[in-house]
């Protein structure tokens, strides 16, 4: 998995690509922090470069949403593509994220 982050201000970018899973939680985990630490406003996430994402990729999607929410921070979910919007769509998490196509 690759993760570029970008803090800019008062918002934070992640851009995911490769795959999402398991072995890469930890990592996932420590950007957020990091990101979590600074007083910001909104996160995006942009999927569209992330080819492969399993049950573990979806569930660090969603500590992302609850540490989002109990911090009042927007969390919006870009372009998923494939296999990964397969999953969103599947798992009805276009109901629980804010996801732009």
């Amino acid at each position: 998995m690759s993760i570029v982050k970008i803090i800019n201000n008062n918002t934070a970018e992640f851009r995911l690509g490769g795959k999402l899973t398991f072995l890469n939680g930890a990592e996932f985990n420590d950007h957020l922090g990091e990101v979590l630490r600074h007083k910001i406003q909104s996160i995006s996430i942009y999927l569209d470069e992330l080819t492969f994402m399993d049950s573990a990729g979806l569930g660090m999607l969603m500590i992302a949403h609850k540490e989002c929410y109990q911090r009042d921070i927007d969390l919006t979910i870009y372009h998923p593509t494939g296999d990964v919007k397969t999953l969103l769509q599947m798992t009805k998490s276009y109901e629980r994220f804010n996801i732009v196509d």
